[in-house]
């Protein structure tokens, strides 16, 4: 049995595992790890979504030498009356990164001033790849501005690349997020619009 790198426990250990009702195909390579957990999550228990988040993480994700630090991709599936507005979704990724930055730095013995963190979110309409279920999703580009909690303590911008759409065969809705701190023509992105391009939910509607 592999145990988790104690980084990823410590995130877990503040969330539970929901059951696998809805799978996903991730074109991820060797060494990529992830996990499930419910929104609202352990960690942010104010966000307004509400659903399941699954993520993975790149290789490098939580050591600050690679290239590859914080660098991941995730999927919220949400009910379907989930309001996907640019306002919603900037409200509801600075409530995320809030929470996990406040509840992580507290378990190493920090406290962080949360009330610093932002989010800038712009629309995008020309995004390289878009998963192949999302039809014509609306997309943004941003940045978050937060302290970094598992690895480092400092300050961090993260890189984001955002699309957002609704399956009504599904009665789903779903956000998909490619995060990486690196500048966006660095290898890693490559990698992740590569998952993202190929991504797609399992199951007849």
């Amino acid at each position: 049995m592999s145990v988790p790198h104690p980084c990823l426990l410590a995130f877990l250990l503040i969330n539970a595992t929901l059951p696998a009702k809805e799978t996903y195909h991730w074109a991820t390579d060797k060494g990529w790890f992830g996990e499930r957990i419910p929104l609202p999550t352990g960690f942010a228990p104010d966000m307004s979504w509400k659903g399941i988040e699954e993520i993975r993480f790149a290789p490098g994700m939580f050591k600050p030498d690679q290239p590859d630090f914080f660098s991941y991709a995730f999927v919220f599936s949400l009910e379907p009356d989930s309001d996907l507005s640019a306002k919603s979704i900037q409200e509801q990724i600075l409530v995320y990164y809030k929470g996990l930055s406040r509840q992580v730095s507290a378990g190493k013995g920090r406290k962080v001033d949360v009330s610093r963190f932002s989010v800038e979110l712009v629309p995008e309409e020309k995004l390289s790849t878009v998963p192949k279920q999302a039809g014509k999703p609306s997309s943004f580009i941003g940045k978050v501005h937060w302290i970094e909690p598992f690895a480092t303590g400092r300050d961090q911008a993260l890189r984001f690349e955002i699309q957002a759409w609704k399956d009504d065969g599904r009665k789903r809705a779903y956000v998909f997020v490619c995060v990486s701190p690196q500048k966006t023509d660095a290898p890693i992105w490559k990698k992740l619009r590569k998952i993202r391009a190929e991504f797609r939910i399992n199951g007849e509607v």
